[in-house]
């Protein structure tokens, strides 16, 4: 789904909608300031607020969240890295 289709689909949403997706490419994030880490891919959840976004992911048999950027995830939706929907 790209990033038009997904925001007329899912406008509305809140904080507490989540949505189903995969990682798919390189998704990194910044923990504090340390390096960039990637986020495997597979399966995660994605949580939508005003100006980020928070990811939730298995690794290793641990649940692993972080916050990115709105801007940041646009970009990782319309590279093809996230993709919405289970696989």
């Amino acid at each position: 789904m790209r990033l038009a289709a997904f925001r007329r689909i899912y406008s509305p949403m809140t904080s507490t909608t989540q949505i189903d997706a995969r990682i798919v490419g390189d998704v990194a994030f910044r923990a504090g300031d340390g390096p960039q880490l990637k986020i495997p891919k597979g399966n995660c959840q994605i949580l939508m607020a005003d100006d980020s976004v928070v990811l939730t992911w298995t690794e290793g048999g641990q649940s692993l969240t972080t916050a990115i950027p709105k801007l940041e995830f646009d970009r990782y939706i319309q590279d093809g890295a996230i993709v919405l929907g289970r696989g």
